[in-house]
């Protein structure tokens, strides 16, 4: 990881890589907020959309690697 870049954040100094893998999360989170709510509207079980927030809201605890995260499989309405 000779190459690798890094960016200053209020957490401090983290990799480039991690940025992405934070941005592409918080995207997804919002999606995930949304699909919980939907679920709810029309009767379905939200569980399985909270589990998979939550999923999503430990890559940062779950991997020490951004290069070895592995998305969370998104349910379906």
């Amino acid at each position: 990881m000779e190459n690798e870049m890094f960016v200053v954040t209020a957490r401090g100094l983290v990799s480039e890589s991690w940025v992405e893998v934070i941005e592409t999360r918080n995207a997804k989170l919002v999606e995930a907020d949304k699909l919980v709510n939907i679920a709810m509207d029309i009767g379905q079980d939200p569980l399985p959309f909270r589990s998979y927030r939550q999923a999503l809201r430990d890559i940062p605890q779950t991997y020490d690697n951004p290069d070895d995260v592995v998305w969370p499989v998104k349910p379906t309405v």
